[in-house]
C-alpha cells in the first residue's frame, strides 16, 4: 500500500479540491505541514499574514468570492486563539472555512504544557465541527468526515487540529481513497409541492409582496441571478436583502431595493418590509440585524424557507419552512413560468413613494458643507459614478460603513463581504486582501473606518509584499463614531473615550512602500476619486471627516431597538 506522511496527505487532499492559496502563519507546531506544502507551492500559494485574524478573515473573503473553501494555517495555543473573532465571523455568516491549527505533543496534552490551551472547548461554540488527528491510521477517515462537514448545509467554519509530532507519521491508505476525500455537492432535496404552489399562489395574490434575499441564498455556488429577476417581475414583488444578500440582483434594478435592516438599511427597503402583505424569506437572515430587534416587522404573513437551524431559535414571527432557499426558488420559477404575470400599480406608486423620501434624504447629507473636512457622502457618490461595475466591496463596523451602502451599487452576488452577523470591527481590509488575491481582475474597495483599520493595520506589509492592488479608503473622524454619536444624542452629550488619537495615515502607508493621500475639502475629492480608480498599484486614501456627520439612515428605527 501507499504510503505518505499526514503532513503530505493532508496537502494532497487540498491540492485535489482545488485549493489555490493558502493564509497564515508558521510556527513549531505546524513546522512540518508546511515543509510539505513546499512541495505544492507551484499549486498553491502560501501567504503569510502579519496577524491570524487576518489569515483567517482573508481566506474567508477568499470562499466567498469564489465559492470554493477558504483555508487558514495557524500554531497551536497563541497562534489558534488569534483566530478566535474571524472564526466567530465565518460562523455567524456561515461560510464554509477550514483552520488548520497546530496542537501540542501527544505525550503532553493534558499536562498543562506549553502553548496548551484548550482548543476544542474554546472553538466548539463558535465552528461547524472540530477535528484531531490522534493516530496516522485515522487520518483518511477524519479528513473524509472534514469534507462532508465543509460540503453539508448549513455551511461554517470547520478545524483540523494536528499534534505537532503527527506531521510524519507515516500513513498507509488504498489508493483509491482520495476520491472520497472531495468537498461534494450536496443534493438539496426536492421542496414539498404544497409549499411551491402555496408561495406561489401567495406571491401572485398578493397586494404588496415582498422578498428577502439572504446569504443562505446567494452564497450558494449556483445561485443564478435570472431566476430571483424572473420571479419578481412575473408576481410584481419587489426584493430586499440583508447585508450577506447584497448583489442577490443588481442593484440598478428597478425591483431591488437594497439593504433592509440595522447598520446599513435605507428608507425604501425598510419602509418595505413594514408595509408588506407578504413576505416571503428566501434564507437565514430574518433576525434581529434585519427587523431592528424585531421593533419593524411585515405588515402581513411572513415565510421563510431555510435550512439552517439557528432560525428555529428565532422569535416566532414567521412560518419556517426547512428547504434549501435556492432549491426552493428553482421549483418557485417552474411553478410560475405558465402562470399569467401580474402587475400591482398600488405597490409600485407606494414603492415610488418611498423612493422620492429616500432619496431627498440622500442629496441632502451630499450638499452639506463642512469647514476643513470632506463631505463624505459626496465623495461615496462621486466614486461610485466612477468605480467599474466589476467592484467588490468590503466593509468594516462602525459609521463610515453606512456611506458603502448607501451609495455604493451592488452588481453582482457575493461582491459586496462584511462581517454582518457577527459586527467585528477588523474584518474589512483583511477580506479585502483575500478578495483580490481570489478576484484579480475586479476592483476591490475596502472601505475602513480609522478605528476599524487600526486593528489589523500591521497587514500594509502583506499588501506591499504580495503586490496585492487592492484599494484602502479610510473615513477618518478620529473616534469611535458609533458610540461618540450615541453618547452625545442618548448621553446627552456625556462624552467619554470615544475620541482618538491617530497616526498619520498616508507616512505610515508610504513606509511600508505603499502610495497614499490625504483629503480635507471637497475640491480634492475628484482628483482623489480618479487617482484611486486610475491607479494600478495598492493605494491608501484617507478623508479626514466630522465625527458629528450622521449619513443617511433610518434613525427613527435604529434609536427605537436600542432602548
Amino acid at each position: 500500500m501507499p504510503e505518505l506522511s499526514v503532513a503530505r496527505f493532508v496537502a494532497h487532499c487540498l491540492y485535489l479540491n482545488s485549493v489555490k492559496r493558502i493564509y497564515g502563519i508558521i510556527g513549531t507546531s505546524v513546522l512540518d505541514f508546511f515543509d510539505a506544502l513546499y512541495d505544492y507551492r507551484a499549486q498553491i500559494k502560501f501567504i503569510t499574514t502579519r496577524h491570524e485574524q487576518v489569515a483567517v478573515s482573508a481566506a474567508d473573503a477568499e470562499a466567498r468570492i469564489t465559492g470554493n473553501i477558504g483555508v487558514a494555517v495557524v500554531h497551536a495555543g497563541p497562534g489558534f486563539l488569534n483566530s478566535i473573532i474571524s472564526l466567530g465571523i465565518a460562523m455567524k455568516d456561515r461560510i464554509p472555512l477550514l483552520l488548520i491549527t497546530g496542537g501540542v505533543r501527544r505525550r503532553l496534552k493534558g499536562t498543562d504544557a506549553w502553548l496548551e490551551v484548550e482548543q476544542e472547548d474554546i472553538a466548539k461554540p463558535i465552528v461547524k465541527a472540530y477535528f484531531r488527528i490522534n493516530t496516522p491510521v485515522e487520518t483518511p477517515s477524519i479528513m473524509k468526515e472534514v469534507f462532508d462537514a465543509l460540503s453539508k448545509t448549513p455551511k461554517g467554519p470547520v478545524i483540523l487540529e494536528v499534534p505537532e509530532d503527527n506531521w510524519n507519521e507515516k500513513v498507509s491508505f488504498d489508493e483509491h481513497v482520495f476520491n472520497e476525500l472531495r468537498l461534494r455537492e450536496m443534493d438539496a432535496g426536492t421542496p414539498k409541492r404544497e409549499n411551491i404552489k402555496e408561495i406561489s399562489d401567495k406571491l401572485l395574490n398578493a397586494k404588496r409582496p415582498l422578498i428577502l434575499a439572504c446569504g443562505e441564498l446567494t452564497l450558494n455556488k449556483g445561485y443564478r441571478e435570472e431566476l430571483l429577476e424572473r420571479l419578481l417581475q412575473k408576481t410584481g414583488a419587489y426584493l430586499i436583502t440583508s447585508g450577506n444578500g447584497r448583489g442577490a440582483i443588481s442593484e440598478e434594478n428597478e425591483r431591488n431595493l437594497g439593504r433592509a435592516g440595522y447598520g446599513g438599511g435605507n428608507l425604501v427597503a425598510d419602509s418595505a418590509l413594514e408595509s408588506c402583505d407578504f413576505l416571503l424569506v428566501l434564507g437565514n437572515e430574518f433576525d434581529d440585524i434585519t427587523t431592528y430587534a424585531y421593533t419593524l416587522l411585515p405588515e402581513g404573513e411572513a415565510i421563510a424557507v431555510s435550512k439552517d437551524d439557528s432560525m428555529k431559535k428565532r422569535p416566532s414571527y414567521f412560518e419556517l419552512i426547512d428547504a434549501d432557499p435556492f432549491s426552493f426558488l428553482e421549483y418557485l420559477n417552474k411553478e410560475i413560468e405558465n402562470r399569467n404575470s401580474v402587475v400591482k400599480p398600488e405597490w409600485d406608486e407606494r414603492i415610488n413613494g418611498y423612493r422620492k423620501k429616500w432619496r431627498a434624504m440622500l442629496e441632502e447629507a451630499i450638499a452639506r458643507k463642512f469647514e476643513g473636512r470632506v463631505n463624505v457622502s459626496r465623495f461615496f457618490k462621486t466614486l461610485d459614478d466612477r468605480l467599474p461595475r466589476n467592484r467588490i466591496v468590503t466593509g468594516g463596523q462602525g459609521v463610515h460603513i453606512l456611506y458603502a451602502y448607501d451609495y455604493l451599487k451592488i452588481y453582482r452576488p457575493r461582491s459586496f463581504l462584511a462581517a454582518t452577523n457577527l459586527g467585528a470591527m477588523g474584518y474589512a481590509f483583511p477580506a479585502a486582501i483575500g478578495a483580490k488575491l481570489a478576484s484579480k481582475e475586479d476592483e476591490v474597495i475596502a472601505v475602513l473606518g480609522d478605528g476599524d483599520f487600526m486593528m489589523t493595520i500591521q497587514d500594509l506589509e502583506t499588501v506591499k509584499r504580495e503586490n496585492i492592488a487592492l484599494k484602502m479608503i479610510i473615513v477618518n473622524d478620529n473616534s469611535y463614531r458609533v458610540l461618540y454619536q450615541r453618547q452625545a444624542i442618548q448621553k446627552q452629550g456625556r462624552i467619554y473615550e470615544t475620541l482618538l488619537q491617530n497616526p498619520d495615515f498616508v507616512k505610515l502607508a508610504n513606509s511600508f512602500g505603499i502610495s497614499a493621500m490625504r483629503i480635507t475639502s471637497d475640491e480634492e475629492i475628484i482628483e482623489a476619486v480618479n487617482k484611486l480608480v486610475e491607479t494600478k498599484d495598492p493605494f491608501l486614501l484617507e478623508i479626514v471627516c466630522d465625527p458629528n456627520d450622521l449619513p443617511p439612515l433610518n434613525l427613527k428605527q435604529t434609536l427605537e431597538m436600542s432602548m
